[in-house]
Order: C-alpha cells, then structure tokens, then sequence
C-alpha cells in the first residue's frame, strides 16, 4: 500500500518550522533563544510521530514496526528538504537575516572571551561558507530528533 502520508506530514512540518523561522526573525528573538530552540524540534517530533500513528490506523495495523518507521524517517527527509528551500529563500530575500546571524555570532564569541584574532577567522569563516554551515545545522537539528520520533512513532503505533 503506498501512502503520501510523509510528504503531507513533511510539509506541515517544515511550513511549521518556517513560521517559527519568521517570528523569530520579525520579533528580533535571539537566535540561541531556548524557545526557538525547543518549539521546532517539537513541533518536528510531535508531527512525526502522528505521521507514524495515522499510517499505521489506514493499514488497519497491519504494518511493521519497520514500514513505520520508514514512514516517520521519510517525514523527516521531506521535511528538511523543503525546510531547506524555504530557508535558502528566505536568506536570499532577506539578506538582513544572514547578517544579524553572523552579528549573534560575534557577540557569542565576544562574550566567550575569544581573542580578536579567532573572532575574526570564524566570521571571515562563517561568511564564506554560510550555505554549508547553515545546511549542516539544518540537517543536524532536524535528523536526530525526526529519527528519534520515528522511532518512538514506529514503538507505539499499532502494529501486526
């Protein structure tokens, strides 16, 4: 039985995480804002876990604690692929974003007492290769929680 329940689930996890992206951005939250931390990997959590249920109610059951899973981690892929594309859009649109992200940074690093010279090399660093940081941290924030949900989606969905 093939089902699209993950790229339902995926969309609405990543327009979710999008317009968390946007709020905090817009309300000038920090970006290490402990809030704006836990909200998108809750949100990502709890929609995969219910994309695991929901497939598991239309098989009547009748799957494996392995096709389950595989739902919840496609939910998770599909989710980091098109939170991805909103988010290099938005950079792209909203250049303003990337700056302030850097700015956080440097104010971090002021903070931790870091030598100019290291601040420097990391910002230098960090504008150079801002899309692969950023995908990195996407992919990373993303994957781990979406396969740990999967998980615990595939332990307490009904199975055969």
């Amino acid at each position: 039985m093939k089902t699209k329940i993950h790229i339902q689930f995926g969309l609405a996890a990543a327009a979710v995480n999008f317009i968390l992206l946007l709020v905090q951005f817009f309300t000038g939250a920090p970006f290490a804002s402990p809030l704006f931390m836990i909200l998108p990997i809750a949100s990502l959590s709890i929609l995969v876990i219910a994309a695991c249920r929901k497939f598991s109610k239309e098989t009547g059951g009748n799957a494996g604690f392995g096709e389950i899973f595989g739902v919840g981690f496609r939910t998770t892929a599909v989710t980091i692929v098109i939170f991805a594309i909103l988010f290099f859009l938005f950079v792209w649109i909203v250049p303003a974003y990337k700056e302030r992200f850097i700015a956080e940074v440097i104010a971090s690093a002021q903070a931790a007492d870091a030598t100019a010279a290291d601040i420097e090399q990391s910002t230098a660093g960090l504008k150079k290769n801002f899309a692969i940081s950023a995908l990195a941290g996407l992919e990373f924030m993303n994957l781990i929680p979406g396969l740990i949900a999967s998980v615990i989606g595939a332990a307490i969905a009904r199975k055969k």
